[in-house]
Formats: structure tokens, sequence, C-alpha cells
């Protein structure tokens, strides 16, 4: 067993190890509904538990880069992994209220951790590979959501036993991420230049705060569009059924493209000028999908908006990353854990404005937040002129 792996290796473990993130939360999307009418939830109750799974996330941002200095970002991922996969069923399987709660949030502390530790540990593999690959490791994130959404349509169209395959998947995953450890570095190369950064300073650079609310920002529009879009193509553009089904598969394929091809835009025009176009168009495409006057122009204003959306957290994660000063777990998990945060009162404040205006009013603040993008953007480029 090689103590230190090649750089091709340590790239094709971490993208199965974001696919295998992107899996879980395919499989909790895909779930929800059942989860929901075998439990009997309304839509509050419903948002309480969402809630509580973001609230887990951000909790976790705040421990993780001390551990992450301690003992490393591998080993922060093994700890995460098993929380997850242990947790996760059983809170598919939770028989009551009072028993989900506490679950959604044991689960969204591992995923946050894991999510963390994961954008960390690409930092190492960027260093020895010498090239950029953050947007190509969320695309395996983007791979990992279609095949655990598929796999939970393929389950119910089989008629296997659910919560059967449920369990089977999540021990499966989790012994695959033991496997792949081995993998993964073992140190972090940034650990001995910084690993008293976190203690030396307790004042955050006010650029990693900007990249902070830019994150919180971007979490904010995605997380709209992914629970939003659905409803408006069925409300606003009188979608059919299947149209509105493939609300969230258009956006996940626009932004599954883009992420493939992230790493060499951002090597062709560096990060300032890509973010900006990113976030322009993903304005510019989100006011079409609002304008368009029928559903088949609302989806294909949708995967653009995936197309244009797709690199903008991992172009601000390589932002908060090399921070200098800053340890790029510290600054990862930071912006991260803002962007969580964003989560919590995100849902809610888009479903107060649909109820007392409109769901086009709250597209419009999706809208907004990408300006907002693309001026910051805009005004860092001006700056280092």
């Amino acid at each position: 067993m090689a103590q230190c792996p090649s750089a091709q290796a340590a790239q094709k473990t971490l993208f199965t190890i974001f696919a295998l993130l992107g899996m879980m939360n395919g499989l909790w999307a895909a779930s929800i509904p059942l989860l929901q009418k075998r439990l009997n939830l309304t839509a509050d109750i419903l948002g309480l538990s969402m809630f509580c799974f973001a609230l887990g996330a951000m909790l976790a941002t705040f421990v993780v880069p001390k551990y992450i200095l301690r003992h490393s970002t591998r080993w922060v991922m093994m700890v995460s992994a098993t929380i997850i996969w242990l947790t996760f069923p059983l809170m598919l399987d939770a028989s009551s209220l009072s028993t989900l709660l506490p679950i959604n949030v044991a689960v969204g502390f591992g995923f946050g951790a894991m999510d963390a530790s994961m954008n960390s540990h690409a930092f190492n593999v960027e260093h020895f590979l010498q090239k950029p690959t953050m947007s190509l490791l969320h695309a395996g994130w983007s791979v990992g959501t279609i095949v655990g959404s598929a796999a939970v349509a393929a389950v119910l169209y089989l008629s296997m036993p659910y919560m059967g395959s449920m369990y089977a998947i999540c021990i499966a995953a989790l012994a695959l991420m033991w496997t792949l450890r081995q993998w993964c570095y073992a140190h972090d190369f940034q650990a001995s230049d910084t690993a008293d950064a976190l203690t030396n300073s307790t004042r955050l650079p006010f650029t990693l705060i900007v990249i902070a609310i830019m994150t919180a920002l971007s979490f904010f529009t995605e997380g709209a569009i992914s629970d939003w879009a659905g409803l408006f193509l069925r409300d606003d553009k009188f979608a059919s059924p299947t149209q509105t089904a493939l609300s969230l598969a258009a956006f996940s394929i626009g932004m599954t493209f883009a992420r493939f091809r992230g790493d060499a835009w951002r090597a062709r025009f560096s990060i300032l000028p890509l973010l900006r176009a990113s976030c322009g168009g993903a304005a510019l495409a989100t006011l079409a999908f609002i304008a368009s006057p029928n559903a088949p122009l609302a989806l294909l204003s949708l995967a653009v908006a995936g197309v244009c959306s797709a690199n903008i957290v991992p172009l601000l994660f390589v932002r908060a990353g090399h921070i200098e000063g800053v340890p790029s777990a510290r600054g990862v998990a930071y912006v991260a854990g803002m962007g969580y945060a964003s989560l919590l009162g995100g849902p809610a404040l888009l479903g107060y404005l649909a109820h007392h205006w409109s769901l086009s009013a709250s597209f419009f603040i999706v809208v907004s937040c990408n300006v907002i993008l693309f001026l910051e953007a805009f005004w860092r480029m001006k700056q280092q002129r």
C-alpha cells in the first residue's frame, strides 16, 4: 500500500468521494415524498426537518477546521462518512417526528463535515496535480445526485424492498469509502505552514467575509431553483406533470456538463473573469426562465441557468482556500458554513414571498443575488488591475 498516492489516483478517488456524497443527496431528495407520506408530515413540519438538517451542517463547519489541522482532512472525511452512512438509513426509517428531527441534525452534521473536509482535501489534489480540478470534483457531486435519484426510482419501479435497499446501499457506500482511504493523502500540504494560523489570528480577513457572503447567496440561488422551479413551471407556465418533473433534471444536466468543462475554463480565463461571466449568465438565464412564454422554453432556460451556475460555488471555494494567512480548511469551512446558514431561512423567505406576492417575485430575488455576485467579481477584478 503506497504511503503517498499518485496525483491522478487521488483525483479519481476524490471524484468518487464527491459522487458518494452527491448520491446521498440524491437519495434524500428522492425519498422526501415517501417520508412525508409515511409520517404524514405537513409542509411546515417538512420544512422544520430540512431546517434541522441545515442546522447540523452549519454547526459542523465551526468544528471541522480544528480537527482537520489536528488530524488531517482524510481523518475527518472518514469520520464524517461513518456518521453519514450509519445515520442516514435511520433517518429514512424514522418512526416518528421526535425521532426524525435529532437524526436530521446528526446526518446534517456529518454532511457538513464531509463537505468541508473533502473540499479542503481538493487543495491537496490540486497542489500535487499542478492543475485545476475543483470543478471536475464538483461534477462528481452532480453525477452522484443523479445516480442517487435514479436508484430510488429503480427501487420503486422494480418493487424492491425500499428500506432493505437503502440499508444495503448505505453499507456498500461506507465500505467503499473506507476502501478509498488508501488513495487519499494522509497529510495536508498546507498544515505545516499554517497550523498555527487558526490560533494566532481570531480576526477573520475582510476578503474571507465577503467570499462567505457571496457563497451564501450562491447556495441560496441554487436551492431556490432546486426547490421552487417545478412549482413555478406548474403554476405559472401550466406545465404538464412530466415537464414539471423535468425541471430539476434540466438544471442538473446543465450543471453537470459545465462542471466537467469548468477546470479547462478556469485554466484559460482565470477565476474572476469566469466567475463574473458565470454570475452574469445565471442572472440573464433566470430572467429568461421567468419571462418564458411556455414550459419548453422555461426548461431550456433552466438548463442554461445550470450551465452558468455550475462553477460559481467551486470558484468561491477556490478563492476561500487561497487567502493568504488562512488555512484552506478554515477558509472553506467558514464559507461553507455561511452557505448552509443561507439554507436555514432561504426556503422560508421564498415561500413567504410566493404566498404574499407570487413565485415570480421570489425568482427576482434569485436574479438579484446573481447580480450582486456579478458586481463583486467585477469590483474585485477592477481592484487587481
